[in-house]
């Protein structure tokens, strides 16, 4: 899929420069190593605040939180 993105000179010319080190005709890959380099990130990162909370709160104060969240779920705009 085709899409445009606006890109600041500097960050355009870097890409350039590494398509070019890379023997590359664009810079496609490059942009699409670094958006799954970043939501893995952004996943993984996740996982280990959810794990290290794993523990903190009682089954009452659980099922407390999960009650606030679903009834916030009930009032988000889709």
């Amino acid at each position: 899929m085709r899409t445009t993105i606006d890109l600041p000179n500097d960050l355009r010319q870097k890409l350039i420069s590494e398509s070019a080190a890379r023997n590359l005709r664009g810079f496609s890959s490059i942009i699409v190593e670094a958006l799954r380099n970043y939501f893995n990130l952004k996943e993984n990162g996740r996982k280990k605040v959810i794990q290290n909370l794993k523990g903190c709160l009682s089954g009452e104060g659980y099922l407390q939180e999960l009650k606030r969240i679903n009834d916030g779920r009930k009032n988000w705009r889709t």
